[in-house]
């Protein structure tokens, strides 16, 4: 993030917790965090800025996607709809779209560019748990724009060249 938009952010989170006091304009993200984080929540956020990945039949997918029979029959169909094409069907299974995928009621609480700024980190870090987890395996990590998802800012993975 840049500093103007890393400014806006601390800007909404001062605002978001004025009840504690926090309104003065030198609290940085380290400020922030020993004010209001937590190490719970820290791990809770690290499963999803460094996630499990799980491999089924040579295709990669976020784990908890494919979760139980119904899935995997769904998956199955997926990929016999589309040929047999690993990427087609790692795209359909592995579309995140950032609001409403990962945080439900709260997921109103940002702006469509905020959830953009958040959608590029994870991308990023996805890429390199990937990347790390699948040595020699190519993959695409794409942030996807609404109009692209049909609803909202997104992110999608899937293999490349094989």
């Amino acid at each position: 993030m840049s500093s103007v938009q890393d400014e806006e952010v601390l800007r909404r989170l001062r605002e978001a917790y004025r009840d504690l006091g926090i309104e003065n304009e030198s609290f940085d993200f380290r400020d922030m965090i020993h004010a209001v984080g937590s190490p719970l929540d820290a791990l809770m956020y690290s499963t999803l800025f460094w996630p499990q990945f799980v491999e089924i039949d040579g295709m990669i997918f976020l784990e908890g996607t494919i979760e139980d029979e119904e899935d995997r029959q769904r998956l199955e169909e997926v990929f016999a709809k589309y040929d047999e094409d690993v990427a087609r069907t790692e795209q359909d299974f592995n579309l995140v779209e950032v609001p409403s995928d990962l945080f439900g009621r709260r997921a109103g609480n940002t702006t469509e560019e905020e959830d953009r700024r958040l959608a590029e980190r994870l991308a990023e870090m996805w890429r390199a748990r990937l990347d790390l987890l699948y040595p020699g395996r190519e993959f695409v990590v794409q942030v996807l724009e609404p109009e692209e998802t049909g609803g909202e800012v997104g992110i999608v993975f899937f293999q490349g060249k094989r």
